[in-house]
């Protein structure tokens, strides 16, 4: 009896250490090209702006469709984007209610870890989802990503059901924007690391 259960800790303890290295790979170095983003990701969603408040700096989306994986019932989609900068004025200026948004996923239960991106009208932002599972924080603005995808979120939309479907697809990219190297994104690692960490101890 001790072995079974010895066994089935084991195997839950593998699960999640899979799980983080596969999220801490995904989130440090993206994708390169949208069809590996369908790939790698668990759970691809588009969300729709509920409501949202400027002053702190806070949009509450609704899941409208789920194009692969699975939308748990009560699950949240609040995004804490923070204060308006230089990086997250394309987000203010952005929102709005009904706008539409697409959200990229790797995700370990309701209150698991979860980390992914979120593509809005051409524009992209990661997220990290905090430690009880009620918000989603914004940890850095991506415009590099404009080298897998740039378009609207129609667009997006739609390309993303013909790659999940299998299909070959022509992806809109900005060809003169080049991903971040990985040297440099080795040098935001310690930074990327401590917001994540401190973001799941609430």
């Amino acid at each position: 009896m001790r072995s079974r259960y010895l066994l089935q800790f084991t195997g839950v303890v593998l699960v999640t250490m899979i799980v983080t290295a596969t999220a801490v790979g995904y989130i440090h170095f993206p994708p390169t090209t949208m069809q590996k983003m369908c790939e790698q990701s668990r759970a691809i969603r588009v969300l729709t702006v509920k409501k949202y408040d400027m002053e702190k700096g806070v949009i509450v989306f609704e899941v409208t469709e789920t194009l692969k994986g699975k939308t748990p019932d009560g699950a949240t989609f609040k995004h804490v984007i923070g204060k308006e900068d230089k990086g997250t004025k394309p987000i203010f200026n952005w929102v709005a209610d009904g706008k539409q948004a697409m959200m990229f996923t790797i995700e370990a239960g309701t209150t698991g870890i979860a980390c992914g991106y979120v593509f809005i009208d051409k524009y992209c932002y990661s997220i990290d989802r905090n430690g009880t599972g009620e918000f989603w924080r914004l940890v850095r603005v991506d415009p590099e990503m404009a080298a897998t995808f740039l378009g609207t979120v129609e667009t997006l939309k739609t390309i993303t059901k013909d790659l999940v479907a299998g299909k070959d697809v022509k992806v809109p990219v900005d060809e003169s924007m080049k991903p971040v190297a990985n040297e440099e994104r080795e040098k935001r690692v310690q930074a990327l690391n401590e917001i994540i960490i401190k973001n799941r101890q609430k």
